[in-house]
């Protein structure tokens, strides 16, 4: 995810996808999602390696305000200003540039005029009418370029068809410390594609049926849509039927739950959401994606574009490259690709996703592969994102709606009892997601003790008597149920208050302890 050059997230005051090589005031940071002036040295951070080490990149100057201000609810490229500010906005060099360039074109439009005039109101040598050297000649010259188009039944133009999905072209890794996520284990129950790369194994290929190309290689002729017209091989299949029926029915059909990342309302956070999904032929990750294009049931946003079309994806070490047919989410707008990311990041055999339009590298902040990033971030103390130093405590939350509850990770100092961290954190509250979030547990309710039985993998938490006044008790308790049992090897969560069980206090409902719950099942 980490370019090796310059920081992701500079750009031009007027267009976000454009740079300069040399510091310029014209330069933007759009850490935030909005174009905001550079406190810092951009020699020093924006322009080189030690990017990742700026103020502004690790959040440390941001505040709060990724609460109040949605960093990407709208595509920031949607105003552009005029070409007299673009113009004036530019250095002399740069415009001395544009007006040379825009000299040249309209010397060239100027040829081509004259050129015209002169083929139209000339000494009319084409106007003659027809005459029988003329029509000769014609017919001598049409060959070459009228007999391609009559005498291929089967026009050469397939061939080029399935350059539009290269299965091979995937890039060498480029390992950044992207990956920071430690929770990324947890998800190991949710099964992960068995294919490993589409050409390797005809069997286990990871692209749609909906497009054949590089994917169906069990299918002898169509590696392109339009010689459907002339099966020759279809043709000689037809006397052993059998053979070729087995290879396109789903014998292998299931239904299976998936992890799907969608946006709330607010635009500032990732949603997940488990949705039984069918899996033909075992393509889990394909699957996964198209079901990410379909869009959430409902009260949640789709952050890929309903559009787009998923051409092909394939795996291999470790990497899957997704090839699409157009740009997958709104210029500008990175929560498109950080949901696949998420999404395709649960199964163990994905741990980074290369993008492509039309069989192209794409990317974030350049074209490489994007590992995980760290999902819905809380990091007030500007801690250094990094597993060495910090401590990654997923906490759990409802959203305003109540609908649904969202993980948010707070980076806390490195620590040796991160449950104790975990449940800390989870009473200071949501921080400066506390516009998009409820905090449903008692304000002044304290920790009094927590402890795990190393057999049972079961954890016991202690709370003061505030966290009996919870008015919304089955919230209140599945949060921290959802929180501790994100960490490794925790298999369930026993509530207590003043060292007594929660039944006293809230009824039998609550005596025994809650097991591993379902994350917002459709």
């Amino acid at each position: 995810m980490e370019p090796s050059g310059h920081c992701p997230y500079l750009g031009l005051k007027q267009n976000r996808a454009i740079r300069f090589a040399s510091p310029t005031t014209e330069h933007r940071c759009y850490v935030s999602g909005d174009p905001i002036d550079i406190p810092v040295d951009q020699g020093s951070y924006c322009l080189s390696q030690g990017h990742i080490h700026c103020p502004l990149y690790t959040g440390s100057m941001l505040g709060t305000t990724q609460a109040t201000e949605p960093p990407l609810a709208s595509p920031p490229l949607a105003e552009r200003p005029g070409l007299r500010g673009w113009m004036a906005s530019l250095s002399p060099r740069d415009r001395g540039v544009y007006a040379l360039m825009l000299g040249l074109l309209s010397l060239i439009a100027a040829i081509y005029i004259f050129l015209g005039a002169q083929s139209l109101f000339g000494d009319g040598s084409l106007a003659p009418g027809p005459r029988p050297a003329a029509t000769a000649a014609a017919i001598a010259a049409a060959p070459t370029g009228q007999p391609t188009a009559g005498a291929t039944g089967l026009p050469a133009t397939p061939t080029a068809l399935p350059t539009r999905i290269p299965p091979t072209a995937v890039p060498a890794p480029q390992p950044t410390d992207n990956v920071l996520f430690p929770p990324t284990a947890a998800p190991t129950d949710v099964p992960a594609e068995t294919a490993t790369t589409a050409a390797a194994a005809p069997t286990t290929t990871a692209t749609p049926t909906s497009v054949p190309a590089p994917a169906a290689t069990g299918i002898v002729a169509p590696p392109t849509s339009a010689p459907t017209s002339a099966p020759a091989t279809a043709a000689t299949a037809t006397a052993l039927p059998p053979t070729s029926a087995p290879t396109q029915t789903p014998a292998t059909t299931t239904q299976q739950p998936l992890t799907l990342f969608f946006g709330d309302a607010s635009g500032t956070l990732y949603v997940p959401v488990q949705r039984q999904v069918l899996v033909a032929d075992g393509q889990v990750a394909s699957a996964a994606v198209n079901e990410l294009i379909a869009g959430p049931s409902e009260n949640l946003v789709p952050l890929l574009l309903p559009s787009t079309e998923l051409l092909g994806l394939e795996i291999s070490g470790g990497t899957a490259t997704v090839n699409f047919d157009r740009w997958p989410s709104a210029q500008g707008d990175l929560r498109g690709y950080n949901a696949v990311v998420l999404t395709l990041t649960q199964f163990t055999n994905i741990q980074r996703v290369q993008f492509q339009v039309g069989g192209q590298n794409i990317g974030i902040g350049g074209s490489g592969p994007v590992g995980r990033p760290v999902l819905n971030v809380l990091n007030p103390e500007g801690l250094e994102p990094s597993t060495s130093t910090s401590e990654f405590l997923p906490l759990y939350f409802p959203l305003k709606s109540g609908e649904y509850d969202v993980r948010i990770i707070r980076l806390a100092p490195k620590t040796n009892e991160t449950a104790r961290a975990t449940m800390n954190a989870l009473l200071a509250g949501p921080g400066s997601y506390a516009s998009a979030v409820q905090a449903v547990i008692p304000r002044g309710t304290e920790l009094r003790d927590i402890s795990i039985d190393q057999s049972s993998r079961v954890i016991t938490v202690d709370f003061s008597q505030a966290f009996a006044s919870a008015t919304n008790r089955e919230a209140a308790t599945r949060n921290i149920v959802q929180s501790l049992t994100t960490l490794p090897n925790v298999r369930g969560v026993q509530i207590l208050v003043e060292g007594q069980p929660l039944a006293d206090q809230w009824g039998e409902a609550y005596r025994n302890g809650f097991g591993v719950p379902t994350i917002n099942p459709e």
